[in-house]
């Protein structure tokens, strides 16, 4: 007797095999995936993009070199099996007015995009996503990533956060957290994303709330969720940072004072003079600053008052007038107040802001 099937029979034995687990399943590929989601990737320079002049140049080097395209498309093939990945160049994050554009700019990329991931430099890097987090109008995910190594030298990591960024942005599972920071693996809310060393590449840390979830090769595993998320799919999610209402030139200065024994207060007096409508002081004021605090009060300044030991929190001010931060970091303290006083100069109204969307809690 033959051993030779005809056609029909070999393909019906290789699917029966397949089912039983017998043969191992071929990669399917970018082109028979047509579900796959679309992931733009905007680039604002930093590390990521950098190149230093030797493979051991970890401190050394030019950052924003390269286009953000060269760095997605030395990912290929990979990432065509995960998401339908298109780039595009952003503002450099120098000012808050850039921070505006980008933050435009993705709303109006989440128009036709499934998710956008944003690359950055990591000076900074919290603060822009916590921007973002506050004034993006989309639900759909925005994920921000960098490195902290550039990209030619030993053990890069900016190829790995980005295709992890890409993984996670393209699972679409962060719907409705808001902005998240993914690095070295790690998934971490944008309000409690802080940079902790200037070198380490797990220099991004949630000090004590954790982080979100991590993403392991294709895993992506989700342990908690920002509070907002109670809130998807209702007109409540958005905050009322709606920069379509705000002018590009209308963010008004805020700046920030740091504390410490024998502390004058000219600084505080004089960013006022200069035009400061807040002030976030970070510590316990001396008491020329809290001479120079009730003087800037008097006239308008709203002040906010955080710690700058990096974790615990401030639940009274100490002073009237003053809003505490409780365990909102100094640095993004400033970015809630300047886009609270751009939109609200009612004292209370900021007071109330400052208590629902800067201390984001469930209530059920």
């Amino acid at each position: 007797m033959s051993n030779v099937l005809p056609v029909g029979g070999r393909v019906l034995l290789v699917v029966a095999a397949l089912l039983a687990g017998l043969l191992p399943m071929l990669p399917a590929t970018a082109e028979a995936e047509p579900g796959r989601p679309k992931v733009a990737v905007i680039g604002t320079g930093g590390t990521i993009t950098g190149v230093a002049e030797d493979r051991a140049g970890f401190e050394e080097y030019d950052g924003s070199s390269l286009p953000i395209a060269e760095i997605v498309d030395g990912l290929r093939p990979e990432l065509d099996a995960v998401a339908r990945v298109i780039s595009a160049e952003g503002p450099e994050q120098t000012a808050m007015t850039d921070y505006y554009d980008l933050s435009r700019q993705v709303d109006r990329t989440l128009r036709t995009a499934d998710a956008v991931v944003v690359t950055a430099g990591t000076k900074s890097l919290e603060e822009l996503a916590y921007f973002l987090d506050l004034t993006v109008r989309s639900p759909k995910p925005v994920v921000v990533t960098g490195s902290m190594r550039p990209s030619n030298v030993f053990g890069a990591d900016g190829p790995a956060n980005l295709y992890n960024a890409i993984r996670l942005a393209a699972s679409e599972r962060t719907r409705c957290f808001g902005t998240v920071v993914m690095f070295n693996d790690e998934i971490l809310a944008a309000r409690e994303a802080t940079k902790t060393s200037t070198l380490r590449l797990d220099t991004f840390q949630a000090r004590e709330q954790g982080v979100l979830g991590t993403v392991d090769s294709e895993r992506v595993r989700l342990l908690r969720a920002p509070a907002r998320i109670q809130h998807c799919g209702k007109d409540s999610w958005r905050t009322p940072y709606d920069l379509s209402v705000v002018a590009r030139d209308k963010l008004p200065r805020t700046e920030i004072v740091a504390s410490y024994p024998d502390a004058g207060g000219e600084a505080i007096t004089a960013f006022a003079a200069a035009g400061a409508k807040g002030i976030v002081v970070a510590g316990d004021p001396s008491p020329a600053e809290v001479s120079a605090l009730r003087g800037v009060l008097a006239k308008g300044v709203t002040v906010v008052a955080g710690a700058r030991t990096g974790s615990g929190a401030v639940y009274e001010s100490g002073a009237p007038g003053v809003l505490p931060a409780e365990d909102l970091l100094p640095q993004k303290a400033r970015i809630l107040l300047i886009l609270t006083l751009a939109t609200t100069r009612e004292p209370e109204d900021v007071a109330k802001r400052f208590a629902r969307y800067g201390v984001p809690q469930f209530t059920s």
